[in-house]
C-alpha cells in the first residue's frame, strides 16, 4: 500500500489527550441546541467562492465541516453512473455500475447523520478532508493504526468510528459540495428537519473565466460553449428547483451571491449565521475580517484567504476574451438577468469597455 505524501502528525500520547479535550469541548457545545444538531448544506459550482463561505461557517463554535465529500466519486466531470467498485469503511462493497445521484445522496445523508462507517473508504482518504478542522483527524489516525497493526481495513473502520463519535458531539454539521444538484438532494430536507441549504452563486462570467484560466474549458471537452452551457444549465435548473422548494420548505433555502459576501463580509456572514440560527461571536467577526480584509496574501487558488475579497470580484473583466464573453452573455442571459448582474460587453474594434445599468 502506498500512503499519499501528506503533512501529518501521528497519534502520540499527547495528541490522544488533545483529542479527548476536543471531544469534551464539543460535548459542552451541545447545550443550547435542545432541538438537535443543525445541518447546513452549501451547494454551489466550481470556482464560485464557496470555499470562503464554508470556512466562515466552519468558524462557528462546535462545527463539523466536510469539504467536497463527493470528489472521490468524480474528481472532474460527473456522470450519472460511477464506473468503479466501492469499498465502505464497514467492509461492505458495491460493484459497478453505481448510480451517482443515489450514492451522492447516501454520502451526504451519512455525513449529516454521522454514520461515518457507512461511507466509501476512498472518500475518507481524500486529501480534501484535511480542510475540515475535525475531519483532518482521520488521516493521522489511519496512519497511526496502519503503523501499529498493518491492517488497512481495521484502520479505516476504527478511525471512521472515532470520527463518527466526534461528529455526534458536534451541534453544527456543515457540508460543502460543487457536485450535487438541488433536485437530487431535496429529500434531505425531509430527512433532517433542521437542515438549511445555502445556495452560493457567482457571476457566471467570473466563474467561467476562472474555469477557463485553470484549463477546465479545453476544446477536447467541448470548449468554451460547452463550459457555458453546462454551468448555466445547472444554475437554471437550481434556480427553478429552489423556487419550488421554497414554497414547500419556507425559510430552509438561502441564495447567497458571492459578490455580496466579498463586498460586505461581516454583514453577509451575520445573515448566514442568522439563517442557520447560530450565534456569530465577536471572535468569529474578527476572523472574517482577517480572512477578507486584513491584507493577507492570496496564498492559494482554492483557499479562502484573500488580501481584499472585494478587490478581486471584477478581476475577470481585465482579462476575459471578447469572444468568450459573447458566448457567456448569450448562453447565460437568463442567469445574469435573474441575479441582476450588470451587463458587460467589450467593443472589439476599439477594445473599449461598455457597461450598462442592471437588467430589468
Amino acid at each position: 500500500m502506498i500512503l499519499r505524501k501528506r503533512k501529518t502528525k501521528l497519534y502520540t500520547g499527547l495528541s490522544f489527550f488533545i483529542l479527548l479535550f476536543v471531544i469534551n469541548r464539543l460535548s459542552l457545545t451541545f447545550h443550547g441546541y435542545s432541538h438537535g444538531p443543525v445541518q447546513v448544506l452549501i451547494l454551489t459550482y466550481m470556482r464560485s467562492g464557496s470555499s470562503l463561505t464554508g470556512d466562515i461557517l466552519q468558524h462557528s463554535q462546535g462545527s463539523f465541516y466536510v469539504f467536497e465529500p463527493l470528489r472521490s466519486l468524480c474528481p472532474h466531470n460527473c456522470s450519472s453512473i460511477i464506473l468503479r467498485n466501492l469499498v465502505y469503511a464497514n467492509g461492505s462493497k458495491r460493484t459497478t455500475p453505481i448510480s451517482f445521484n443515489k450514492t451522492s445522496y447516501s454520502i451526504l445523508h451519512n455525513w449529516f447523520n454521522c454514520s461515518i462507517t457507512e461511507l466509501p473508504s476512498v472518500g475518507l482518504l481524500d486529501v480534501f478532508l484535511d480542510k475540515g478542522w475535525k475531519t483532518q483527524l482521520f488521516f493521522p489516525c489511519y496512519v497511526g493504526f496502519i503503523l501499529k497493526t498493518m491492517n488497512h481495513s481495521y484502520a479505516i473502520e476504527e478511525c471512521a468510528r472515532q470520527l463518527g463519535d466526534i461528529c455526534e458531539r458536534s451541534p453544527i454539521r456543515i457540508v460543502k459540495t460543487i457536485r450535487a444538484r438541488l433536485n437530487y438532494v431535496k429529500y434531505l430536507l425531509d430527512d433532517f428537519p433542521n437542515l438549511k441549504i445555502i445556495h452560493v452563486v457567482r457571476d457566471p462570467r467570473a466563474t467561467l473565466w476562472s474555469q477557463s484560466h485553470f484549463h477546465m474549458c479545453l476544446a477536447d471537452g467541448g470548449g468554451r460553449y460547452r463550459c457555458s452551457k453546462n454551468l448555466c444549465g445547472r444554475m437554471e435548473d437550481d434556480i427553478a428547483e429552489s423556487h419550488r422548494l421554497s414554497k414547500t420548505y419556507p425559510n430552509r433555502i438561502m441564495t447567497l451571491k458571492y459578490e455580496d459576501l466579498a463586498k460586505q463580509p461581516i454583514e453577509i456572514s451575520q445573515k448566514m449565521y442568522d439563517f442557520i440560527s447560530v450565534p456569530m461571536t465577536s471572535e468569529t467577526k474578527m476572523y472574517v475580517y482577517n480572512k477578507t480584509k486584513a491584507g493577507n496574501k492570496n496564498d492559494c487558488e482554492i483557499c479562502s484567504t484573500r488580501a481584499n475579497s472585494s478587490a478581486h470580484i471584477d478581476y475577470w473583466k481585465h482579462f476575459i476574451d471578447p469572444d468568450f464573453l459573447d458566448i457567456i452573455n448569450t448562453r447565460c442571459d437568463f442567469v445574469l438577468r435573474h441575479f441582476q448582474y450588470d451587463e458587460y460587453t467589450i467593443n472589439k474594434s476599439s477594445n473599449a469597455t461598455l457597461r450598462f445599468l442592471p437588467a430589468s
